[in-house]
């Protein structure tokens, strides 16, 4: 305790001169690391105890700092912006949880004021953020579902994210993030509704992710009835790095991503990804199911080359399916060269149905991703260690191998309802 105390108090001399200093931040955590609770029956005059809980998630957020947790009750949660502008360390993470078993709803009051939770440091852009965790949350009606810039080591993890005027998920910078078992639906509106506000080459700049960085794991997501593309890979000039912009050079750009077991379906004006510009290498796109995107038309369905400049990039076990009026191609357009800029293998195109439990050619009220059991998607998929656990907790394989998409089939299993990601496990 002696020792502790004087390095808290060393510190705080530190501090004074140089706040970032990342030891103390460590032995700060260590001294405040605390526990708190959010309900929709709570005052954020409370202290924010379990018997005595805050009343709004972004009280909470504002007061979390290095090695802090709160779990957030079930119940609906009206908020405006709710901002994250401290960052945790590896030995003390920030945690923001659903309590286990129950489903906390953030509606955002007013999209057109921007609210959303934001992840940026209190000082300015370029100051990394780390170590945080989003889980266990139904996210609506934001500009944005979820908006960070320069967030590393975080994870963003069974979460429904859905009616975003804007992006579901907005990344700005970053590196070793995942983003596992979400659902990320209707996100940026409707294609008339877009239109009709005057701002027409908008609407195809709506995305359910659109992030730069590197090292990114995507994996186990529904992604589907999105405004434009599924996932936007920005390794444009935009993700260059900038010391104005950026902490370092390992934020920016778009290297090394591994996108598995998703499931890309009914975009509305795009395809399910988008590998754009020349800073976009060695990204892994495998095991995931493209299903009936691009419902307006285009020139493919599955993944999309905007000046593909990169290498590196892998495109293995997917499998793509689409009926007319949509485009039926996987690939394309003409915006990247096989053999130089990317490879592909062992994809399955347009041979066969995935046939899941409920998704006709058209978007029904309640899609059911689940495999059937005669599925062409099962034992079809690559094994892989970042993907072991599906969507909905099955562990992989089941079968003889992997199957493709996010559900991993198991005996009986067609007969069950889909469960949403929301309390599904404990912490």
């Amino acid at each position: 305790m002696l020792r502790l105390k004087q390095a808290l108090g060393s510190c705080m001399l530190a501090s004074a001169l140089l706040p970032t200093v990342e030891g103390c931040q460590h032995y700060f955590a260590v001294a405040h690391a605390a526990t708190y609770y959010v309900d929709t029956a709570g005052s954020d005059s409370h202290p924010g105890t379990e018997k005595q809980p805050w009343r709004t998630v972004a009280y909470a957020v504002s007061k979390m700092v290095a090695g802090d947790t709160t779990y957030v009750r079930g119940g609906t949660y009206n908020e405006g912006l709710i901002r994250f502008s401290r960052t945790g360390t590896q030995a003390a993470p920030i945690k923001l949880l659903n309590y286990p078993g129950e489903s906390p709803i953030i509606n955002f009051i007013d999209p057109k004021q921007f609210p959303r939770i934001l992840i940026q440091h209190a000082s300015r852009i370029n100051v990394a953020m780390g170590w945080i965790t989003i889980e266990g949350f139904e996210i609506a009606h934001g500009y944005d579902g979820i908006k960070y810039y320069n967030l590393h080591d975080s994870t963003i993890r069974r979460n429904w994210i859905h009616h975003s005027l804007n992006q579901g998920i907005l990344g700005g910078g970053g590196h070793h993030n995942t983003f596992d078992r979400n659902i990320i639906n209707h996100n940026g509106g409707t294609f008339d509704a877009c239109a009709a506000t005057g701002a027409n080459l908008d609407c195809n700049q709506r995305h359910g992710f659109y992030l730069h960085g590197n090292f990114y794991t995507i994996i186990n997501n529904l992604i589907y009835d999105n405004l434009a593309f599924g996932i936007q890979v920005n390794g444009s000039s935009t993700s260059a790095y900038s010391s104005t912009k950026h902490p370092s050079p390992e934020f920016a750009g778009a290297s090394d991503w591994v996108i598995s077991n998703n499931v890309f379906a009914y975009q509305y004006a795009a395809t399910g990804i988008v590998l754009w510009g020349g800073l976009v290498n060695r990204v892994r796109i495998e095991n995931n199911i493209f299903y009936e995107n691009n419902t307006n038309g285009g020139s493919s369905q599955g993944i999309f080359f905007t000046g593909l400049g990169g290498t590196g990039n892998t495109i293995r076990n997917n499998l793509a399916y689409a009926t007319t009026p949509r485009p039926t191609a996987f690939l394309g357009p003409t915006g990247a060269t096989e053999g130089v800029n990317y490879t592909q293998s062992g994809n399955v195109v347009n041979t066969d149905n995935p046939r899941f439990l409920n998704a006709p050619a058209t978007l029904p009220e309640s899609p059911n991703f689940k495999l059937h059991e005669r599925s062409p998607a099962i034992d079809k998929g690559l094994s892989l260690n970042t993907t072991r656990i599906s969507f909905d907790g099955t562990t992989r394989p089941q079968g003889r191998a992997y199957d493709i998409g996010a559900y991993e089939y198991s005996v009986g299993g067609d007969t069950q309802s889909p469960a949403t990601p929301i309390g599904l496990q404990a912490h």
